[in-house]
């Protein structure tokens, strides 16, 4: 269920809502520029409009300094005892200490309302899982220590290259930096020092032929990893899976990813309204560019791709999305298994996922000699690390270099 608010007077300011998580509420709230929350518990939906409603009128009374929160008295348990504090006021240093399941839950919870991508969402909530199995469900998130983290480290570095345990410390900060403005902790975030095992960075891109040589000198299949196809290897891809049976979306988004770079993600999120045909332009709606931003990219479309969507966008009609069924926008699951079974048995089955046709992209735009600059501006942000992979892919500009230098 999304939010819940009361219906107050106008000029009376809403600051609680509702939540429900299963069968469970919840209460949040602003107070002093702050975000709190509390649990309702397991109640019918009438009884926790009633606790919200409550929570306001407090609140409201608080503003207009007719009730006063007593010294060392925390503002939720003021709230769960409707404005009047217990005999015994526990102050803010015996409060009760958020065991980490909770915690974790809490920040899952909170970032499930769009702030970020699903599959992002996904991923933290993966990392925060393999820190609670180091931690326990148990554990008082405001004891952790220095030590706590490494002990995480040490446990996963048997098990998970060296990125992925920053990613998952990573996420386990950006948890702990919303805690603290949730008042759930204090202090910063005790990872100076953490020592981490030596990382490896990611091997360049590389042509099909390139990596079975690789692998025919001794490397594994994880080589297949680094692939990026050429222009005529992903010409005859689209040949491959035209014919094939598939879901009806999935020639046309192939050739939306082989011909713009674009993220599946964006190609998930690509409405109808996006594509002009006219024009030959597509509207991408990007989520990584601006932290908390949903921002947007103007990519030009190729002959074919104003083909193949031009066959294709007539099917849609009356629907939202470019891609998929009647029903709302497609899910990754469904996005990669369709990629798997199509290609399953095939000679294309080496390739990874979705990913490789962006790598493709920009891989046969830095080997046509393109600015990065204009790659960048087409296919959206690449990261520093991911730029070094290609960079080798400019041939002109390297000759150019060491002719300037050496005729």
């Amino acid at each position: 269920m999304g939010r819940i608010g009361f219906a107050l007077p106008a000029r009376v300011k809403v600051v609680a809502t509702l939540h429900k998580k299963g069968d469970s509420w919840y209460c949040q709230f602003m107070f002093k520029r702050q975000r709190f929350n509390f649990s309702i518990g397991k109640v019918e939906e009438m009884e926790a409009c009633n606790v919200g409603a409550r929570a306001d009128y407090i609140l409201m009374r608080l503003r207009q300094n007719l009730m006063t929160l007593p010294d060392g008295m925390d503002i939720v348990t003021f709230i769960q005892h409707d404005g009047k504090p217990p005999s015994e006021v526990p102050t803010a240093s015996a409060k009760r200490e958020m065991p980490f399941t909770e915690f974790r839950e809490s920040f899952i919870r909170t970032f499930s309302n769009g702030a970020i991508e699903a599959n992002t969402l996904s991923t933290a909530t993966i990392h925060l899982q393999h820190v609670a199995t180091t931690l326990g469900d148990r554990f008082p998130i405001g004891r952790l220590a220095h030590l706590d983290l490494q002990k995480h480290i040490d446990r996963r570095r048997k098990d998970v290259a060296p990125i992925t345990i920053h990613k998952e410390i990573d996420t386990l900060k950006a948890a702990w930096n919303w805690g603290t403005r949730m008042n759930y902790v204090s202090g910063n975030f005790p990872s100076h020092g953490l020592v981490y095992p030596k990382s490896v960075e990611k091997l360049h891109f590389m042509t099909w032929d390139e990596i079975e040589r690789r692998i025919a000198a001794g490397g594994d299949d994880e080589l297949w990893d680094c692939l990026y196809l050429t222009t005529a290897q992903m010409t005859k891809l689209l040949a491959f899976v035209k014919p094939h049976q598939a879901p009806p979306w999935f020639h046309p988004m192939l050739t939306f990813a082989c011909h713009t770079g674009a993220r599946r993600s964006e190609m998930m999120r690509c409405e109808l309204q996006d594509i002009d045909l006219a024009a030959k332009w597509i509207t991408i709606r990007e989520k990584k560019k601006k932290r908390g931003q949903v921002t947007t990219r103007r990519v030009p479309m190729s002959s074919e791709l104003v083909q193949v969507m031009t066959a294709w966008l007539p099917s849609r009609k009356g629907a939202k999305f470019v891609f998929g069924g009647r029903q709302g926008m497609l899910t990754v699951q469904a996005v990669q298994k369709a990629f798997v079974r199509v290609l399953k048995g095939s000679k294309w089955s080496v390739i990874r996922g979705w990913h490789t046709l962006r790598h493709s992209v920009v891989s046969a735009m830095a080997s046509s000699g393109i600015d990065q600059r204009i790659i960048q501006d087409i296919v959206g942000h690449l990261t520093a690390s991911m730029q070094r992979r290609y960079a080798h892919i400019y041939p002109a500009t390297k000759e150019d270099a060491i002719r300037k230098v050496f005729g």
